[in-house]
């Protein structure tokens, strides 16, 4: 319960930054200052910076541990993501990514990724070699397929999954079941998707150790 704490911290504080957006400092002000002690930067917030893409000086922090790129119009991230090999906080929330770059299975610190509000069809498989604990992916498009259920076993270290507000969600897939013998898997939430009263029931009966919120 105390990860899942911990978690729960993480997300206050990414709500919070909405809150203070109004008087955030351009991103390459950021970036320079950072720039001026490179081996120090643990945490970057380039959120609401209207990048639209993801500078390459971004990859001179060798010890970043969180990154936060939230509504910066990206549609995709570079293919050396993996390079951020200390990251354990990747927030990059409401962008139109539809896929991570493969070499994101490569940071093995990964904890935390926030990517609601994006164009994701599936739970990203890339995520996998990862230390994943908790996955947000509220409003995207996702359907929740057999595949999907293969992706989540797949993170043995994985406590929350957010699937909030995708609407495509009508359904759980034949293996759905197979959740119930996931080591650490403790909340599932499917709040405002098109699944219906009597079908969460009938998950909670599946899934008796985890909490599904709807």
């Amino acid at each position: 319960m105390r990860t899942i704490q911990k978690i729960g911290i993480a997300y206050l504080i990414l709500c919070a930054a909405f809150i203070i957006s109004d008087c955030r400092r351009p991103a390459s002000e950021i970036l320079n200052e950072a720039s001026k002690n490179p081996n120090s930067v643990e945490k970057l917030d380039l959120g609401l910076g209207k990048l639209g893409n993801v500078p390459p000086a971004l990859f001179n922090f060798p010890n970043l541990k969180w990154l936060d790129l939230r509504m910066n119009e990206l549609t995709s991230l570079p293919e050396n993501a993996g390079d951020w090999s200390n990251l354990e906080h990747l927030n990059i929330y409401g962008n139109d990514i539809e896929k991570l770059p493969a070499s994101v299975s490569k940071l093995s610190k990964l904890k935390f990724f926030f990517a609601g509000n994006n164009d994701f069809e599936g739970i990203p498989s890339e995520l996998t070699g990862t230390s994943i604990q908790a996955i947000y992916l509220d409003s995207n498009k996702i359907e929740f397929k057999e595949s999907d259920i293969d992706i989540v076993m797949g993170f043995p270290k994985l406590e929350v999954l957010d699937l909030a507000r995708n609407r495509k969600i009508a359904g759980f897939p034949k293996n759905f079941g197979f959740l119930a013998s996931h080591p650490k898997l403790r909340l599932l939430i499917l709040k405002e998707t098109g699944l219906k009263p009597s079908q969460i029931e009938s998950a909670r009966k599946l899934l008796p150790k985890v909490k599904i919120e709807f």
